[in-house]
């Protein structure tokens, strides 16, 4: 993938993620805030709450239920919400017991403002305090406990050091967001990169498959070309006399069919497009017959082939499948062996899973092949052999099969000489 696309991807992907951690961190920063607040102020609301509703009862209140309206009233209050009365002149009651100062000082703070005498509780900053804050209106006989006439009234409550308790909670809040914010940039960064990292690998096998195509696909289509336009100069020439050019084209032709069979295997492997059809098999009966055209093969070739089962029970398998995996593994085998080699092919059952193995006394597979045998297009032989070449294919689907049954396969060597590959299927 070139840098520039990469990188785009890259800042795309970065960009998505920190603007969904703002928008998570957003929404839980005001969720909390919110439902803090809600909760800091419920004991000075209910306060308030509760002195209205003793006003009320007492039938203290101009719009009181209460039936008692008629008899001189004094009015009670609680000692966590402060009443602050006025007289029908709007003129703040005070208890003259108290000191000038403070006398002055609270008609300056509770001086009656008509935009104060709301049924609902509000906030108000007065003098550097926060108050909770309700009016409310008496009858008219209601007195306050010097006795003297009251018409209006403040209900309020100090929440100062509530609001002191908030605004230290909103810094924290802040805090903690920002402090998670630049980890959720540090996170978002490394999780861009990371994802796209399979996105580059995916590019790189597509890069590589495609160039391995084009090469393995070149070489057979020369051959072809070559032997067509040999025979185009010679017109008169006889099928007789162009036989071996014929004969090595079909060759090459088959060549290719098989290639492109097998590039369309692993194409539909990466996707949804090919689905396993398992249903029980017996095993026995099963790798008999994959096994008998190889054993009569093997004897003009001076190889043997060998079968050995031990499963008493049905398996249930994607037979098309499984066929093709052990053609594929009992194919190599024969491929890479000489004469006088020996093809063993087992099936046994270990710890609830059925055990395949094909192993050969050929030429073996070196430790570095055995790290890249299932990479696609791989071949220990550079040469390009066309007999024992292949395509570099076989094994790449041998592993899909494998995977797509959720199993395993392994490469081993076989002592004294050759390769075991082992199968391992859950049952």
């Amino acid at each position: 993938m070139p840098k520039v696309i990469n990188k785009q991807q890259q800042i795309r992907g970065f960009l998505l993620l920190i603007a969904s951690f703002f928008i998570i961190f957003s929404v839980l920063g005001s969720v909390i805030y919110l439902s803090y607040i809600r909760t800091v102020f419920q004991n000075s609301d209910n306060a308030i709450k509760q002195q209205i509703k003793q006003f009320d009862l007492a039938g203290a209140l101009e719009h009181s239920s209460a039936t008692n309206k008629n008899t001189p009233l004094m009015l009670q209050t609680n000692t966590r919400a402060d009443v602050w009365t006025y007289n029908s002149q709007k003129k703040l009651l005070i208890d003259t017991r108290l000191p000038e100062s403070m006398q002055d000082m609270y008609r300056r703070q509770f001086k009656y403002r008509k935009e104060l005498m709301s049924p609902k509780i509000k906030m108000i900053l007065m003098d550097g305090n926060y108050y909770r804050i309700v009016g409310v209106k008496f009858i008219d006989n209601a007195t306050n406990n010097n006795g003297q006439p009251v018409k209006y009234g403040l209900i309020t409550v100090n929440v100062s050091e509530t609001i002191n308790n908030l605004n230290h909670f909103k810094r924290v809040l802040l805090w903690s967001i920002g402090i998670f914010g630049l980890l959720a940039i540090m996170i978002s960064y490394w999780i861009s990169i990371m994802n796209m990292k399979p996105i580059l690998k995916a590019w790189q096998q597509q890069q590589d498959f495609v160039n391995n195509a084009a090469h393995e696909l070149r070489t057979p289509m020369a051959v072809i070309q070559g032997k067509l336009e040999n025979m185009l100069m010679k017109p008169d020439s006889t099928v007789r006399e162009q036989s071996n050019a014929i004969i090595l084209s079909l060759s090459e032709i088959r060549r290719l069919t098989s290639l492109t069979n097998n590039m369309l295997t692993l194409a539909k492997s990466g996707s949804n497009m090919t689905r396993l059809e398992k249903e029980g098999t017996n095993i026995s009966d099963f790798l008999s017959e994959i096994v008998s055209p190889y054993q009569e093969m093997a004897e003009f070739e001076a190889k043997k082939v060998l079968l050995s089962v031990e499963v008493d029970q049905q398996v249930f398998i994607d037979r098309k499948r499984i066929h093709q995996l052990m053609v594929l593994l009992i194919d190599n085998a024969m491929k890479y062996s000489d004469e006088d080699a020996v093809v063993a092919i087992s099936a046994t059952i270990e710890k609830k899973k059925l055990v395949l193995t094909v192993a050969d006394t050929g030429r073996g597979i070196s430790e570095e092949a055995k790290k890249h045998v299932f990479d696609r297009f791989y071949r220990e032989d550079k040469t390009g052999n066309r007999e024992t070449g292949g395509t570099g294919l076989g094994l790449s689907i041998a592993e899909w099969v494998v995977h797509a049954h959720n199993g395993k396969i392994i490469v081993l060597d076989n002592k004294p000489k050759g390769t075991i590959f082992k199968v391992t299927l859950p049952l």
